[in-house]
């Protein structure tokens, strides 16, 4: 195995996981055996919301985890292949929602194993058609496509200004009118120009329209008028469809990065074959964060449909006469999923606008099938904006971990510096994403390997570099050590356990006047540089005057006054944007929020002893009363416990007051941590928490849109081995006979 001596004792590959690697690739004796065929690996990544590679700075936290993982994949341009001429790697990036599609997946290009980077054929076969129709019809408008891009466009622009769907809706019944009025010529250009791009959308969109009306039949009509604007229309409008208002609104993107996963996976394939002929397996590895985890769900779903041979547990590719080759999905690594804004509501469903808006991608297959050997699921544990539901696993094969922290510190991704914090946190989920990947069977590079091969990608997974506060020095793994001492790493979603420690360090830190000053320095610091600048105004103004006053006037100096005057209020109204921005956030206010919010849960816990007994008082009045009267005492009673605090409530308002109390402190370590690495999004932006109804007395809110229904799945496996059976059991056909024309005097004979 790989030696693990040059490295830092904290950034060594774990003996575990290079067990696992070594059973992972156990089974397959004949990978170094070039007759025997290529065995392509192929990862997908799928990045998180308003992240991209071609855009954020590698050199920053801004630089995804997703990313970090597909720098670590292996590819065809690395010289490692000379050894292995019968393995193929492709890593294949797709940028996250609300941000324009990276052009290599949008070109459907791959790497080859000719080491030259290809346009897809598909998307190649599409431009020669569409130039061959124009030259054989003679239209050379395609029907006005531009027009009908910029009239969309603007209807999209109309309906936000109205806050209805009117303007879309006009749009299409327009885009149809004039349909109708093209030659025929021109429709059937349009037709051969689609590339099943449409189709998609549509079908897509169908999908989408009959599972918001089997939750809700009066929105019929709103439904459709939403599964034709935007399922649609604003769908194949890159410009809307990549914008983050669209992309986190109406949920467009989704169906431009699938198509482009199955388009590169078949390209793929196309490349192994060509150029190695025979093919062992193809081997896949998926990983996502945050709302791209809904396209690499629905990835892996597809994959299984597309490909089903005799079971959904055996994919092939099947190519015309020949059996297939096999194709294994090893591992589907999600950091974060999210796949809503909001928690359902159906009366949105219904408003004019607002209805369109698209509340979570439920309607997307989001189960984990049966053919995915190994699934698991990094989750937040601190994460509570109410648009970062977690969409949970816990119904479907997935196994699912948390850790501390936000969204952010578990995908990557936050400002750096923001607040002063820290943004090495992501690293600890980097690193054990890489390890579970490794002991999967992904084709990633250990940290010994990325620290001989690819020096820049190690820089972004290491670990080594200790952490001070100015009077302690801490490595991250020490200070993540000390917080599973008090909350260990299990499977499940057991977000109470994390609040409760979190909380205690909030008490802990409200008290301090040293650190509530920090949440308001940089507010301070705007606030002092623009009573600068006024001051530098008034004084400029003042000035000009008096040289405006002076007999006999100095043209030089009065034109020095003049200009002094000009910048300073040119650099006033330059900044006022942003001072304006920043005067207005409340900051301070979530700490008086704070205050308030704790002192109303300590009132009801107080008053919780109390209720209780007086709801089994008047359960023991119901025992004596006459039956007539029985029920309403009842009423009663049940009234009195609903005011009842659940066990989860109180024993947040407990950890709150141990904190304030200073019993049982955190370790100096796990109050490092919270101090320095842990992004608390509701200290550091002030729309998140102006917009919670509730602070931090709570834990995260979930969604369970992905389901695995075992029993579903093995009797439709049961009818399909059982169909496979009857296919073989059936008498092949015999070949045609060639019969010779009468009188030839040849006898016949078969093909």
């Amino acid at each position: 195995m790989t030696n693990t001596t040059s490295l830092d004792s904290v950034d060594r590959t774990p003996s575990r996981v290079l067990d696992g690697m070594m059973a992972a690739h156990k089974p397959y004796k004949a990978d170094d055996c070039i007759p025997c065929g290529a065995v392509a690996r192929m990862g997908f990544f799928f990045d998180g919301f308003g992240r991209h590679r071609d855009i954020d700075d590698p050199a920053t936290s801004r630089y995804s985890n997703i990313c970090r993982l597909w720098e670590a994949h292996r590819d065809n341009l690395d010289r490692r292949r000379e050894k292995m001429p019968n393995q193929f790697w492709y890593p294949f990036y797709y940028s996250g929602l609300g941000t324009p599609l990276n052009k290599d997946a949008e070109n459907n290009e791959i790497v080859s194993a000719a080491a030259k980077a290809a346009a897809g054929s598909a998307g190649a076969a599409a431009d020669i058609l569409q130039k061959a129709a124009r030259d054989v019809s003679g239209v050379s408008r395609m029907g006005d496509i531009e027009k009908a891009r910029k009239r969309a466009r603007q209807a999209l622009i109309d309906a936000l200004d109205e806050m209805s769907w009117r303007p879309i809706a006009q749009t299409f019944e327009d885009a149809i009118a004039h349909a109708r009025t093209l030659p025929d010529k021109t429709i059937r250009v349009l037709q051969l120009a689609a590339e099943r791009r449409w189709v998609r959308r549509a079908m897509a969109a169908g999908r989408a329209a009959m599972y918001d009306i089997k939750k809700n039949p009066l929105k019929a009509a709103v439904v459709f008028a939403k599964a034709i604007s935007v399922d649609v229309v604003l769908d194949a409008i890159p410009f809307v469809r990549d914008s983050r208002f669209a992309a986190m609104v109406f949920g467009t993107g989704v169906e431009d990065r699938l198509n482009a996963a199955l388009k590169q996976f078949e390209n793929a394939y196309r490349d192994v074959k060509t150029n190695a002929g025979k093919v062992q397996r193809i081997e896949v590895s998926v990983f996502a964060a945050d709302r791209g985890c809904v396209i690499a769900r629905a990835f892996v779903n597809e994959l299984v449909r597309k490909y089903k041979g005799r079971s959904d547990l055996d994919l092939r590719m099947v190519p015309v006469g020949e059996k297939g080759d096999p194709i294994e999905i090893r591992f589907l690594g999600l950091l974060d999923a999210v796949s809503s804004i909001m928690a359902e509501n159906e009366l949105v469903g219904i408003l004019p606008f607002v209805g369109m808006i698209k509340q979570h991608h439920g309607d997307r297959e989001l189960a984990v099938p049966a053919a995915v050997q190994k699934c698991v699921h990094f989750a937040a544990a601190h994460e509570l904006r109410f648009y970062q539901r977690l969409d949970s696993l816990e119904k479907t094969r997935g196994e699912q971990y948390l850790y501390p922290g936000t969204s952010e510190d578990i995908t990557g991704g936050a400002p750096p510096g923001s607040l002063g914090f820290r943004a090495e946190l992501q690293r600890v989920v980097l690193r054990d994403m890489l390890h579970e990947g490794l002991m999967a069977g992904s084709m990633l590079d250990t940290m010994e390997d990325l620290e001989r091969h690819k020096l820049w990608t190690y820089e972004k997974f290491t670990l080594a570099a200790p952490l001070s506060n100015g009077k302690t020095n801490h490595r991250i793994p020490d200070l993540i050590d000390a917080y599973r001492k008090l909350v260990p790493r299990e499977r499940g979603l057991n977000f109470q356990a994390h609040m409760e420690v979190f909380l205690r360090w909030l008490a802990v830190r409200y008290q301090s006047p040293e650190f509530r000053k920090t949440t308001t320095a940089h507010t301070d610091e705007i606030k002092r540089q623009h009573v600068e600048r006024a001051q530098e105004i008034r004084a400029a103004q003042a000035a000009y005057n008096e040289e405006r006053r002076r007999l006999p006037a100095d043209r030089v100096a009065m034109g020095k006054a003049l200009a002094r005057l000009h910048a300073a209020r040119e650099a006033q109204v330059l900044a006022l944007p942003g001072t304006v921005l920043q005067l207005q956030q409340p900051i301070v206010g979530v700490w008086e929020r704070i205050e308030t919010e704790a002192a109303e849960q300590v009132r009801q816990r107080a008053a919780h002893e109390s209720l209780k007994r007086s709801a089994e008082k008047i359960r023991q009045m119901s025992n004596d009363a006459d039956f007539s009267v029985r029920q309403e005492i009842e009423s009663a009673a049940d009234a009195v416990e609903s005011m009842l605090m659940s066990q989860e409530a109180l024993a947040l308002v407990q950890a709150w007051k141990d904190g304030l109390s200073g019993k049982h402190p955190l370790p100096d370590e796990v109050m490092m941590l919270f101090d320095m690495l842990v992004h608390d999004t509701m200290l550091t932006s002030w729309h998140d928490h102006v917009l919670s109804s509730t602070l931090y007395f709570r834990t995260r809110a979930t969604d369970t849109l992905g389901e695995t229904d075992d029993l579903a799945e093995a009797m439709q496996r049961q009818r399909d081995d059982m169909r496979a059976r009857r296919a073989e059991q059936m008498p092949r056909m015999a070949p045609p006979v060639t019969r010779p024309s009468a009188g030839s005097g040849v006898a016949p004979r078969r093909q």
